[in-house]
């Protein structure tokens, strides 16, 4: 595994898989820019290889059909276009895998998308989650583990991978631009550091992000107005809005600054929380409201997502 923060969390999928004691599901969170990708790819291969040791080798047949794109026992379902993901796409997979392994070795399957299973299709799934096919094994990502029903979470082995240390972070990127970072380069890697793959990207191109936290901190303490929103930016803004919830919850906390991304508003949003007499249940429900929102807009066409979060917005006012 070639991100750092990753090996340690690799290192227990492969330890797991040669001592025979990998479950069968396995649920993980979605996180695009802390590499989520590229470690499932790695695990794919290790499961479908004929040869592993501790990864896949690269060099036998199933390995070769996985790297043309053409292995016929590995199988992925997602969202198409946003859309809910269907029974019919459910049942499509289930019936595939009842058939024989190709390779005689195992089948599997990555659900990515999976909080955009729609009812119907999240309970077919259910049963096989339940009695799994022999040597079969799924990979589920959804966006958030808690978006999924209850009765598939119990059901898989749910993995939380954790957030790179600011100090590595910083080695790995300096390592991968061959320089130092400067003092603003330092910062951009403390106020994003669950983004390292952009922070390259970013670093690399010197365009840098907004900072959508930190301008609805803003707009939130009546220093800015609200963002404009639409419908090609609605969703980052409602990832900063999550953020931002979190961060209320850390600042009511009073944690110390170094584990803020907005420790120079520190002051201001305590008084804000004061202010609206906000406590940890109130914040995580409007957290939940968040969520909840992606979903219904994820599995109801039609709906008006910006429109939902300026509605949001207007209650915190």
């Amino acid at each position: 595994m070639s991100l750092p923060w990753l090996r340690e969390p690799w290192r227990q999928i492969s330890r797991d898989y040669q001592q025979g004691s990998l479950a069968h599901a396995h649920c993980l969170p979605w996180q695009a820019d802390l590499g989520i990708a590229q470690f499932v790819e790695e695990w794919v291969k290790l499961l479908l290889c004929n040869a592993p040791n501790g990864r896949a080798c690269g060099k036998c047949k199933s390995c070769l059909l996985y790297q043309a794109k053409t292995h016929p026992d590995y199988y992925q379902v997602a969202s198409i276009d946003g859309k809910a993901i269907s029974v019919d796409q459910i049942r499509e997979l289930l019936a595939k895998l009842q058939q024989t392994p190709n390779q005689a070795g195992a089948k599997v399957v990555w659900l990515h998308d999976a909080e955009k299973m729609s009812v119907t299709a999240a309970n077919a799934l259910l049963k096989t989650l339940e009695e799994p096919t022999q040597a079969t094994y799924f990979i589920v990502t959804p966006e958030r583990s808690e978006r999924l029903l209850p009765t598939l979470r119990s059901r898989m082995r749910l993995h939380r991978l954790p957030q790179p240390d600011a100090e590595l972070l910083e080695q790995w990127l300096a390592q991968q631009l061959e320089r130092v970072l400067s003092a603003d380069e330092q910062q951009l890697v403390r106020n994003y550091p669950q983004r390292p793959l952009a922070l390259l990207k970013w670093l690399e191109s010197g365009e840098y992000p907004t900072h959508q936290l930190s301008e609805l901190a803003q707009a939130l303490l009546g220093q800015q107005a609200w963002p404009a929103l639409t419908k090609d930016n609605w969703q980052s803004w409602l990832l900063a809005s999550e953020q931002l919830l979190h961060e209320l919850m850390r600042v009511w906390q009073n944690l110390p600054q170094e584990h803020l991304l907005l420790a120079k508003q520190q002051q201001a949003l305590q008084d804000w929380l004061r202010q609206h007499n906000l406590c940890m249940t109130k914040l995580s429900e409007q957290l939940h409201l968040c969520y909840a929102m992606r979903q219904q807009v994820a599995e109801q066409s039609g709906l008006n997502g910006p429109l939902l979060l300026q509605e949001l917005w207007m209650r915190w006012h």
